[in-house]
């Protein structure tokens, strides 16, 4: 596993960090193709940014990624699996907002272009912070003003949620991985690969390891994977960690529903 206790997840690259979760997710080596990848694309950028100031270049790197590089957000195949790993999302040139956006981030620090990424509810964004802060939305290449934000925010949370700096507030790079590996679990769950799905809940859980939600949604793939005495610690875990939440109830019954499988096989 790329993914372990040590890992400078401030101090590393974005992309280069995307690309060894991409490898522990798939458990195949794909790094050094991947950075092959994105120096491939540092040259085919470099002769679009002439600018000298931060929101020239901002504009030039939009434009020559949507309509130059051709990226795009895979509209037809939103939560295919391959939108999540870097190394394919550089190779097909389209993906989601969290790997669009780790790729532009990469892009604009190769040109020094100041960027931050924002894990928005429901939608990951890029924050160029100039005289007056520009949010993108890194799956279309458009802004995002107050209102739209505002708007984006209640269809995400509900329509009594007002706009706070807490949501639009800089991410550091730990929890854009977390961000991440989150969507791939989900991506991976929703496309039946369950072993991708549990290697991404193992990563997870290298990086946040007393998190008794993400401990609980590994059980929940082990179940699925029908190893049922693997899921019940996790389970177990979560009930004593999160008794008040409305899910440990259930949880409880699953238990207690695997406890008698486990007496009927024996």
């Amino acid at each position: 596993m790329n993914m372990t206790h040590d890992t400078d997840f401030e101090g590393l690259d974005i992309a280069m960090l995307a690309l060894m979760v991409s490898e522990d997710v798939q458990d195949r080596p794909v790094l050094m193709d991947g950075l092959q990848l994105l120096r491939d694309l540092r040259l085919e950028l470099r002769s679009h940014i002439t600018a000298s100031d931060d929101s020239g270049r901002r504009e030039q790197l939009l434009h020559a990624f949507y309509h130059e590089l051709k990226f795009s957000g895979d509209w037809q195949h939103y939560y295919a699996p391959e939108n999540c790993l870097l190394e394919q999302v550089l190779t097909q040139r389209s993906g989601l907002p969290i790997t669009l956006g780790i790729v532009l981030m990469h892009l604009a620090h190769s040109v020094e272009l100041p960027v931050r990424g924002v894990c928005f509810p429901g939608h990951f964004l890029l924050l160029f912070p100039e005289s007056k802060p520009v949010f993108i939305d890194p799956f279309t290449g458009e802004g995002w003003d107050h209102a739209r934000l505002s708007l984006m925010l209640r269809a995400n949370l509900g329509d009594l949620t007002r706009m706070d700096s807490k949501y639009i507030k800089e991410a550091d790079q730990r929890q854009i991985l977390s961000r991440l590996l989150s969507v791939t679990k989900g991506c991976m769950l929703q496309s039946g690969c369950l072993p991708e799905a549990l290697r991404a809940s193992e990563v997870l859980l290298v990086m946040n390891p007393d998190d008794p939600y993400e401990v609980r949604d590994r059980g929940l793939v082990y179940e699925q994977l029908e190893c049922p005495q693997l899921a019940a610690p996790d389970y177990s875990y979560f009930i004593e960690q999160c008794p008040q939440d409305p899910v440990a109830a259930v949880l409880k019954a699953q238990l207690a529903m695997l406890d008698h499988e486990a007496i009927i096989l024996h």
